[in-house]
């Protein structure tokens, strides 16, 4: 009887352990490579975030480990790295492709339009979305939004800029197209280096100022180390910005639709955890700036006028050039055209505002 009762439970361990096997290799994994590291709140955070959603709601059917820039490849090579199959998706901006394509600067931000609402807009009931997709899948990849924050935190120099002659002979680190040509053409020098070297580039001086991300990435990257002026108003040149999740196109057909439900669903999702997470990290960056002695320098209205001006004629030019740019950027206008209309209804109220009084509550 002893014999008996040792073989039946040790064939009921085996049984459970060939099952555990079997679940194991039916587990899909995925690797996630990104364009930043781990020092760049929010957008690391939403990374990791995603890649925790996914493993709840699949309820473990599916794993996605995220690797920072530099672990599994540069961050600028993250594109290739999923178009090839060499992980099965990535995350960065898509701003950091446009040498392969300038219509992915559409979809990562644009100077003085495309509010983090406006996008989700445009994107989710839009078709830009839709407009994304077809973009990445002409490069072997299907494309999801992955995070969304607001107004960028704005460039941080050591000469204060108030003025368009002020720009003239400044080197300044930014990344998308729109703002490089715009730049170019009041006399700036900009430059594209990724996150994780622009602190080294702005404490040996080779930079005299950068732009990144929210305030709470600015601090982490420790900018109030390197920098002395905040140029103001934040944001003009990224008032929404969009981060991409790329994958690959073999490894997203290779997934049972309830598995692609379940990716398609933690990016939406994650959009608005990001979306809310860089607004409340932005006020303690904010305060710690402040409290840092960083000066604000803001810019007068003419060089806003003309920074804009100047962002509209490079869309116009773009288009002219790129049938694809053309497309996206058209559907984008349209959007706006429609919804400014909404906005003008909305007055004072359309993006929140700030109380001429606050309630005084015990």
């Amino acid at each position: 009887m002893k014999k008996r009762a040792f073989l039946t439970a040790a064939l009921a361990i085996g049984v459970i352990l060939a099952f555990a096997a079997a679940l194991e290799a039916q587990t899909v994994k995925w690797r996630m490579a990104t364009g930043r590291t781990p020092a760049l709140t929010p957008y690391h955070d939403a990374d990791l975030h995603f890649a925790e959603l996914v493993n709840k709601m699949s309820g473990g059917r599916m794993t996605v480990t995220v690797h920072p820039a530099g672990e599994l490849m540069p961050a600028f090579e993250v594109f290739d790295g999923v178009r090839k199959g060499v992980v099965e998706a990535g995350a960065a901006w898509s701003t950091y492709w446009t040498g392969k394509n300038t219509a992915f600067d559409l979809f990562c931000s644009l100077g003085f339009m495309m509010t983090a609402s406006d996008w989700m807009t445009w994107l989710y009931d839009g078709g830009g979305l839709k407009l994304g997709q077809e973009l990445y899948g002409k490069y072997n990849m299907m494309f999801f939004p992955i995070c969304v924050t607001g107004p960028e935190s704005g460039f941080r120099t050591n000469k204060p800029i108030k003025t368009l002659d002020d720009f003239k002979g400044v080197m300044l680190r930014t990344g998308v197209l729109q703002t490089i040509w715009a730049f170019e053409q009041i006399g700036a020098k900009p430059v594209r280096i990724p996150g994780g070297e622009v602190y080294m580039a702005l404490k040996l001086g080779t930079i005299d100022g950068a732009e990144y991300g929210a305030p709470s990435t600015d601090w982490n990257m420790k900018f109030q180390e390197t920098t002395k002026y905040w140029v103001t108003p934040a944001g003009w040149h990224q008032v929404g910005t969009i981060s991409d999740m790329m994958i690959n196109l073999d490894a997203w057909k290779k997934l049972p639709p309830d598995l692609q439900a379940v990716v398609e669903n933690a990016a939406m999702a994650n959009m608005v955890w990001s979306y809310s997470k860089a607004n409340w990290d932005a006020m303690e960056a904010v305060e710690k700036f402040k409290a840092a002695g960083i000066q604000e320098s803001r810019l007068d209205q003419q060089a806003q006028d003309k920074l804009e001006e100047l962002c509209i004629k490079f869309m116009e030019l773009e288009s002219a050039k790129n049938p694809d740019y053309a497309k996206i950027a058209k559907s984008i206008v349209d959007y706006l055209k429609r919804f400014d209309k909404v906005r003008d209804m909305e007055g004072r109220f359309k993006a929140g505002t700030g109380l001429k009084a606050y309630p005084e509550i015990k």
